[in-house]
């Protein structure tokens, strides 16, 4: 499975043999015009949120697959992973952190997306929504006491 680094590389490559710039493509998936750029050039976000990331694979016509490091198929059994929810999970956790301008070692949100994770990736995504929110929130209050 690619990186992220190799993910953004592809992307731009396939942009470019399509005859699109990035302009066009951030548009056609509903984001700002500069969305498909900072992605690409800055690395943000990390991932395409799974929206953008399947309306990007039906305009450059690869699996949606290609576009992520994370695994969206599995076999199934008890240690398949919920693409939906993991993405859910890291997703918020890095709105969090960007909306407070602060930075978490790669191992704590690391740590902190399992723990999250595992506590709900089973629910329904609505439900998962709400306690993502709630879990962040409990760790934001514990990290200011401590």
């Amino acid at each position: 499975m690619e990186n992220t680094e190799e993910i953004r590389k592809k992307i731009a490559r396939l942009i470019n043999e399509r005859g699109l710039n990035y302009a066009q493509v951030s548009l056609a998936i509903g984001k700002n015009i500069a969305y498909i750029q900072q992605f690409i050039k800055n690395g943000s976000p990390r991932r395409l949120g799974e929206v953008e990331r399947h309306k990007l694979a039906q305009i450059l016509r690869v699996d949606e697959q290609e576009l992520t490091d994370l695994p969206l198929k599995s076999s199934g059994g008890a240690n398949a992973v919920n693409a939906e929810v993991l993405s859910l999970v890291i997703e918020n956790i890095e709105n969090w952190l960007n909306n407070r301008n602060a930075t978490m070692s790669p191992h704590d949100k690391a740590e902190l997306i399992r723990l999250i994770y595992m506590k709900i990736y089973n629910e329904p995504m609505d439900t998962a929504l709400s306690k993502v929110r709630d879990f962040i929130d409990i760790y934001d209050e514990f990290k200011k006491v401590n």
